[in-house]
């Protein structure tokens, strides 16, 4: 009987003794977001001039740079990211002068938002024909933009 008993307790004790195994890891979850580019035309109750157009050059999803050329008014562009992600647009506004009105109505109002398009301040404002030539002629980068946001 004593050896019997020793028997049984040595048994259990063996299968008893089985290693756990090791647990699987979760993966990471995924965050994964829109990020909105948006380049518009209007500004309050103003809006820019239809003559104008864009050349515009963005962050797609997997980091590499994109260019849209002569993109009409207003322009804008989803993308599903991963999260962290660096947005970033930028680009030229570009115009034929025989296209430009009498009263010329330029500004910048550029976008980049998370889930949904993001109104930034934004400036629009109206100058005669000869005046606008005049001053980009002056300050060309004033056709200039660029805007980066780090989700």
């Amino acid at each position: 009987m004593f050896l019997l008993a020793t028997l049984m307790i040595g048994g259990m004790m063996l299968t008893g003794c089985k290693p756990e195994p090791e647990p699987t890891p979760e993966p990471e979850p995924t965050t994964t977001h829109t990020v909105v580019y948006s380049i518009d035309n209007a500004y309050f109750d103003l809006v820019m001039s239809p003559c104008f157009k864009v050349n515009v050059t963005y962050t797609d999803a997997n980091g590499q740079s994109i260019t849209e050329n002569d993109a009409t008014l207003p322009w804008t562009k989803s993308i599903e990211v991963t999260l962290p992600f660096h947005a970033k647009v930028e680009g030229d506004f570009t115009f034929n002068e025989a296209d430009l009105p009498d009263q010329v109505l330029y500004g910048k109002c550029i976008g980049i938002g998370l889930d949904g398009p993001m109104v930034d301040a934004g400036n629009i404002a109206g100058l005669s024909k000869q005046k606008f030539l005049d001053y980009v002629a002056d300050h060309p980068e004033h056709l200039h933009f660029a805007k980066e946001r780090d989700f």
